[in-house]
């Protein structure tokens, strides 16, 4: 290949990759998440090994954890989703999960975020009359 052919093909990836630069701290985001999440499974793993009151207390504490990651997740997509769409090029979303019809898109990507929001709305409001509530 040609010398001035090869500095081409340098500039043109040190460009695309300066271009992504950005979006690489956020493509770390879910191995931060799941260190932390190994991080606190070996932890609890730990306490259990020495502690009675730990053995019972950690599976619960595991599985509470990773439904709160996951739930995380499913409601920042969901909200994410609505600037992701373009909406005014039906053939962005068509070939996603739920297309070809924008509200299937919607109904895909933002439905399960919608559906954790509302639950733990209802959660909170009874937890919160229990509470109140005498005796």
């Amino acid at each position: 290949m040609p010398r001035a052919g090869y500095a081409g093909v340098l500039a043109s990836r040190s460009a695309s990759h300066g271009a992504s630069h950005g979006a690489s701290g956020t493509a770390r985001i879910p191995g931060i998440a799941l260190g932390v999440l190994l991080l606190l499974l070996v932890v609890a793993a730990v306490a259990a090994i020495f502690s009675a009151r730990w053995r019972r207390r950690a599976p619960r504490v595991i599985g509470l954890t990773v439904a709160g990651f996951v739930a995380v997740y499913l409601v920042g997509r969901g909200i994410a989703e609505f600037w992701v769409v373009d909406y005014a090029s039906p053939a962005s979303y068509q070939e996603s999960w739920g297309g070809p019809t924008l509200a299937g898109v919607f109904a895909v990507h933002t439905g399960p975020g919608l559906v954790i929001v509302i639950m733990t709305a209802v959660w909170l409001y009874r937890r919160a009359r229990r509470r109140r509530s005498p005796g």
